[in-house]
């Protein structure tokens, strides 16, 4: 049932960010040609940060999904592998709890930016102020089974996810 869900949320954050950067690179594109004509189109720098805000946050989540994040861990690969996953899991309860503070102080964000407009879409601001906590919200899900994934490895005394390089913190 958590497989199944994983694999659905996985395909409709695809979804979402290759659409979201193929209409950024259309919208950025299209502005930059009509600009050289002479021709002003405004709506491509609000419809751009809109789009930027939420690719931005849904690709996060989805690099964290695929470990597909950038990281230096020349110096933690030469412990232990029992130490790793303990520091794995510190890092991800550190990771948890600053992504819970986006949270709930991104939803305050959007509480206050409900009544500003943007210029040329003439929708609320707060649609771009929402991938915050939304994005956050789906790493804190690929984070919370991460950390039940290294806990398990302890009371298991099993560590072959993490020699295998399957799950990285």
């Amino acid at each position: 049932m958590v497989k199944k869900f994983e694999e659905l949320l996985s395909k409709i954050e695809i979804s979402i960010v290759c659409l979201g950067l193929g209409l950024l690179i259309i919208t950025v594109f299209a502005a930059a040609i009509l600009r050289f004509f002479g021709i002003d189109m405004s709506i491509s720098t609000d419809l751009a940060q809109l789009t930027f805000a939420w690719v931005s946050f849904i690709g996060a989540d989805l690099a964290m999904r695929q470990n597909k994040h950038m990281g230096v861990d020349m110096l933690v690969n030469r412990f232990p592998v029992k130490l790793r996953n303990a520091i794995f899991l510190f890092n991800s309860l550190l990771m948890l709890a600053f992504l819970l503070f986006a949270v709930y102080y991104g939803v305050n964000l959007c509480i206050i930016n409900a009544a500003r407009k943007y210029n040329t879409l003439y929708i609320s601001y707060s649609f771009a102020t929402a991938s915050c906590p939304v994005g956050c919200a789906l790493m804190c899900l690929t984070v919370v089974k991460n950390i039940v994934t290294y806990v398990k490895n302890f009371v298991k005394n099993d560590y072959s996810s993490i020699e295998k390089g399957e799950i990285i913190a």
